[in-house]
């Protein structure tokens, strides 16, 4: 294990603190309208389980990720790790949860005359959350790599909160766009936001980057990259309204 990275920063308990705060801002910016509507007001198409599960288990994800880092900072590891027995079983929650509900929004989207292409984006968001959520529980012992991989798994679930919030001031800016730079970046701009925030903390605090990050964030975003060009390709919305029952 690389000491510069396993010796703490002066201000890493600052830095993750502000950045957990910016993340809960993105999540309660774009999705307090939705979830207002679906849970609290009269609103056509009330909350499925599946939609509950999956806003609880999201906001138990958030709780957790402070309560973790607390405890951390702190020096409680014993409850840390304790706590950190229910990252696997929510992370599954919330994919299961998450999947089963877009299903159903897509299937709505479709019988209503849409394609149901957005369906691209919330896969490549669910499927590498499934995966660094793992690599992140096998390198528990590893406080370093450990924490980024939770960091950059967080990132990825809040890119749509980010999309959502910036279409909140513009909803045309994104869902009127056949733009792909359009996609990319208001589709994933809050994941890699989030994740070169992570970077430049490294770069800044220990001087180089680790290699969680050297490795897993050009990989992420050639699967953001890739998503944004799949969302805009015709073939794509033709098969998925077609396997959704709308073709």
């Amino acid at each position: 294990m690389d000491t510069r990275f396993a010796a703490r920063h002066s201000g890493d308990s600052r830095f993750w603190a502000a950045l957990w705060i910016y993340i809960l801002l993105i999540v309660l910016l774009g999705f307090r309208e939705p979830v207002t509507e679906r849970f609290f007001d009269d609103f056509q198409e009330p909350a499925s389980v599946a939609l509950q599960l999956h806003v609880w288990s999201f906001a138990a994800w958030l709780v957790l990720l402070a309560m973790q880092a607390g405890l951390a900072a702190t020096g409680r590891m014993d409850w840390h790790r304790k706590f950190g027995l229910a990252m696997l079983p929510l992370a599954a929650l919330m994919v299961l949860s998450a999947g089963v509900a877009e299903f159903a929004a897509q299937q709505r989207e479709v019988a209503n005359g849409n394609s149901g292409a957005f369906s691209a984006f919330t896969i490549f968001y669910l499927v590498p959350f499934a995966v660094l959520v793992p690599l992140a529980w096998r390198a528990r012992t590893n406080p370093p790599a450990h924490k980024r991989l939770i960091l950059m798994a967080t990132a990825t679930i809040c890119a749509g909160a980010h999309l959502r919030t910036v279409s909140s001031f513009d909803p045309t800016l994104f869902w009127a766009s056949d733009n792909y730079f359009t996609h990319l970046f208001i589709g994933f701009g809050g994941s890699m936001l989030i994740i070169a925030i992570g970077m430049a903390w490294d770069l800044y605090s220990r001087g180089a980057l680790h290699p969680v990050y050297r490795v897993g964030a050009p990989i992420l975003f050639t699967i953001y990259a890739v998503a944004a060009w799949v969302y805009g390709t015709e073939s794509y919305g033709e098969a998925t309204k077609a396997f959704l029952g709308g073709g």
